[in-house]
This record gives C-alpha cells, sequence and structure tokens, in this order.
C-alpha cells in the first residue's frame, strides 16, 4: 500500500510554525529580506498573509543542496 499525501497549499503562518517549526517572526523576516518570493511562498488574500505550505519545504531543500 502506498502512503498518502495531503497537499496542504496556501496556509496561514501559525500551520506553518506548528508543523514545521518555522516561527511566525523567522517567517516574517525572511519575507521582508526578500528570500521569500510573493506569489510564489507567500502572498496576502483578503488582508492575511498566507504561505505556500509545499513552496517552503523545496526551498529549504534548495538552501540545503547548495550548502553542501
Amino acid at each position: 500500500m502506498q502512503p498518502t499525501y495531503i497537499r496542504l497549499g496556501w496556509v496561514k503562518p501559525i500551520v506553518i510554525e506548528n508543523l514545521k517549526g518555522i516561527t511566525v517572526g523567522a517567517l516574517d523576516k525572511r519575507k521582508i529580506r526578500g528570500k521569500l518570493i510573493e506569489g510564489i511562498h507567500w502572498k496576502k488574500v483578503h488582508g492575511t498573509v498566507m504561505y505556500h505550505y509545499e513552496r517552503i519545504d523545496q526551498l529549504f531543500e534548495d538552501i540545503d543542496e547548495s550548502a553542501a
């Protein structure tokens, strides 16, 4: 039996914090510094900043590979 994966897509920052351990403050800093790209990693929906759950993973995988 293959494992089932659920894609979360765009989520509130608290979801990233709870499931990935990246604090809301750390997300904000990365967003301000331009590490997270608007429309790809984050976007504003009805005045609320949302982050793309899977693309945040991809960002950190890219960072890990370039450090190796």
